[in-house]
């Protein structure tokens, strides 16, 4: 990169935003694996699992190619670290999508029928959680433009404050299904009540790391 591709490279919020955009790719995922996953379809599983794993490379490769950019690029509005832990962060959102793309392989576990909704508003809910992320870091550029500061960061600190409710809710579903899964353990074997719970755990981390994601974002619009 020349001196000046330095100073006028491209804004490094747009490949942020391409790259939030793959991440919720990954997790929109989790509905058709979940559809899968209560129709008892394993070569649906195995082609969605495929699927996840070549839409969480594309990620890998956005966040390894911008990282390289922010390295070199002058006059950023954040710091590189910064921007590259932000980047980080985000990109843990994949990963755990793609973990429980990769626990549903392990075992044909099958769903109990009165399990069933339950787990599907914790899918739904987590997924709501991931949107806000993708739109949030969508906003970037304007904050950065703003300085973050004014208007446009008391607006996106509002959507941070959103982010941590919606997570909040994911938690009370996981919670949800839990006590649900726990009441009628008697029903199923200890093997299915592991995966069962792996599941929940895998889904959980998915909106515990968009939660981390905005709030690391909340500590650089503070510091500024």
């Amino acid at each position: 990169m020349s001196v000046l591709e330095k100073f006028f490279a491209p804004s490094p919020f747009v490949g942020l935003q391409e790259h939030a955009k793959k991440v919720h790719e990954c997790v929109e995922l989790l509905r058709p694996l979940t559809n899968a996953l209560l129709a008892e379809e394993s070569d649906k599983l195995e082609e969605l699992h495929n699927q996840m794993s070549k839409t969480e490379h594309e990620a890998d490769l956005i966040k390894t190619e911008l990282r390289d950019r922010i390295s070199k690029m002058y006059f950023l509005s954040v710091g590189r670290l910064e921007l590259s832990e932000f980047l980080a962060y985000q990109d843990d959102v994949a990963d755990s999508a793609e973990d429980f793309a990769v626990v549903l392989l392990l075992r044909k576990t099958k769903l109990p029928e009165e399990l069933k909704a339950d787990f599907t508003a914790f899918v739904e809910q987590v997924i709501t959680v991931s949107e806000h992320l993708m739109e949030l870091t969508n906003k970037l550029s304007t904050v950065a433009e703003a300085a973050f500061s004014g208007e446009e960061a008391e607006e996106m600190l509002k959507a941070i404050t959103r982010i941590g409710e919606e997570e909040w809710q994911a938690d009370r579903l996981e919670r949800k299904f839990a006590r649900h899964l726990y009441s009628i353990e008697d029903k199923l074997d200890p093997v299915t009540i592991m995966f069962l719970d792996k599941y929940c755990e895998t889904l959980g981390r998915i909106s515990n790391n968009a939660e981390k994601t905005a709030k690391y974002l909340r500590l650089i619009i503070r510091k500024k």
